[in-house]
């Protein structure tokens, strides 16, 4: 089912300066960023780390965002279109806002959430594998969903399936993925084989037992011959 399309608010602050100022910024917790798209001048930007993190998680990349530059600005609706992290730390470095004409359709990816406890899983019997994370649609920007969600509950056995024509999308949104994609699936445990070891013939270890000790009874007769 797809998510209730909400609108979240967000203040940057102008910004001036090169890479080299973006990453004083990036001490003082500040992400660099750049506002473009309809009708609009880049320009460059800057906003707390703490504010994007918030409304990034809640909005994605398709959630309607109101974007004032500057607390008494104007709101113009943007998508949080981009974001870059820092491979090891995975905190915020760069962000793309992109300015949104509400009456123009557009193509995006929405991520596609997995929901519920699959029985075939909690039983033990099965695995579960999400072959698809996201799908493509094309909607006016108001009617783009944020994320998609997909009930597991209904697989009870291995083999039982969910594809993306199973999915409900709104009446206002066209989903152009192949509806005969896979998007989850249980699947059968792997049962790793048990190689044994095979057991030594009755009577081996005693054998080798009285060759060791023959062995050494020949040592013992070569010494006494030298002395």
């Amino acid at each position: 089912m797809a998510t209730e399309h909400k609108t979240y608010e967000l203040v940057v602050q102008p910004r001036e300066g090169t890479e080299r100022g973006g990453k004083k910024l990036r001490r003082q917790d500040l992400v660099p960023g750049v506002v473009y798209g309809h009708r609009v001048d880049s320009e460059s930007v800057q906003v707390a780390h703490r504010d994007l993190e918030r409304v990034y998680l809640r909005a994605g990349s398709t959630g309607l965002v109101d974007l004032r530059i500057g607390e008494d600005a104007t709101p113009r609706k943007v998508f949080i279109h981009k974001v870059q992290r820092d491979p090891v730390t995975h905190t915020l470095r760069h962000v793309d806002f992109m300015v949104i004409n509400m009456r123009e359709e557009m193509t995006v990816a929405v991520t596609i959430v997995l929901t519920g406890e699959a029985p075939a899983v909690g039983q033990g019997e099965g695995m579960l594998l999400q072959a698809l994370e996201h799908v493509q649609v094309r909607a006016l920007p108001g009617n783009l969903p944020p994320l998609l969600e997909v009930d597991v509950s209904k697989l009870e056995a291995v083999d039982d399936a969910i594809h993306v024509s199973d999915l409900s999308i709104p009446e206002n949104v066209t989903l152009l993925t192949p509806g005969d994609e896979l998007i989850a699936k249980i699947v059968q445990l792997r049962v790793e084989e048990v190689v044994e070891e095979p057991e030594a013939p009755e009577g081996a270890e005693e054998a080798a037992g009285e060759g060791d000790e023959g062995e050494s009874g020949g040592d013992a007769n070569e010494t006494s011959d030298e002395s």
